[in-house]
């Protein structure tokens, strides 16, 4: 019976090729041969049976104390922020200069299409080879590849169409309106631009894209969290969002990235889950050195 390039048996219980001549390489024609359009709808209809298979074994609950914990401190930052966002923006719009066009600038990175694209561009690379084409160890890393960038996508999607729903329902006043409306006008159900302050979609996305990555590199959670929420806050110089709005939106990010990170990990796609641990291993990544 033959697996499916993507599942984890094609990634890991397959037992190695023989050993190939040292100089021997893949051509690409053989990975990557005509059919392409076939075997994109080939994976995606076998990764969405897979995704939503009943989990394997005794998995960690997805939302286990931990992750409770970490949404409820967000939810407390942005209630202790709130007294504060209408001092922030008055000092911002009083002191526009130089630094903070510079900062505003960096609050850029936030722009999901930074992620979304690339994240894209290597799922089609994944998704359309010839996996029968290619040895255990070139297959290995197409899954690893496909599984990290169709979640990095998937990821920031997601949290991007949430937050604007989220947008709709609360109907903030911008920052643009601070002057007419102050810090505190809300008029839910509002569709339009200026009523849409609270949660930041640049740090909702800004969130996600560090999620991601302390799933990767786990040792390093406290300065990837520190970073990216860093460059969230520059999206305040930039007057357009409230401090609350900035804080909202990382954490809004942050806590459903790592909860679908753990709804994969318990049906074993694309991740495993680590027992007591809120952070579930990126299936193929840094393996040996993960506890």
């Amino acid at each position: 019976m033959k697996t499916h390039p993507f599942s984890e048996d094609a990634s890991h219980s397959v037992a190695p090729e023989p050993a190939q001549p040292a100089r021997l390489h893949v051509r690409l024609g053989q990975i990557w041969p005509a059919g392409h359009f076939g075997r994109l709808g080939e994976t995606i209809a076998f990764t969405w049976r897979r995704m939503w298979r009943a989990p394997v074994g005794q998995p960690e609950p997805v939302w286990s104390r931990q992750l409770v914990l970490l949404a409820l401190a967000g939810l407390v930052a942005v209630v202790l922020l709130l007294p504060f966002d209408a001092t922030v923006m008055d000092f911002i719009l009083s002191n526009r200069n130089q630094l903070m066009r510079w900062l505003a600038s960096l609050s850029q990175t936030g722009k999901s299409e930074w992620y979304l694209v690339p994240a894209l561009l290597l799922y089609l690379v994944a998704a359309t080879a010839d996996w029968r084409n290619a040895g255990h160890r070139v297959r290995a890393r197409l899954v690893v590849l496909f599984g990290q960038a169709s979640f990095l996508f998937s990821s920031v999607a997601i949290t991007g169409i949430a937050v604007n729903l989220v947008k709709i329902v609360v109907g903030r006043a911008r920052p643009s309106m601070f002057g007419e409306l102050g810090a505190y006008h809300f008029d839910p159900f509002v569709v339009s631009k200026y009523f849409s302050s609270f949660p930041s979609g640049h740090s909702t996305t800004l969130g996600t894209v560090a999620a991601v990555l302390m799933i990767w590199f786990p040792r390093q959670w406290l300065p990837i969290g520190v970073v990216f929420l860093t460059l969230s806050s520059f999206r305040v110089p930039a007057a357009a969002h409230y401090p609350s709005d900035v804080v909202g939106g990382f954490m809004f990010g942050l806590v459903l990235t790592i909860a679908m990170a753990r709804f994969l990990a318990a049906r074993r796609v694309a991740f495993r889950p680590r027992k007591g641990k809120l952070l579930p291993a990126a299936t193929g990544i840094g393996r040996k050195k993960q506890p």
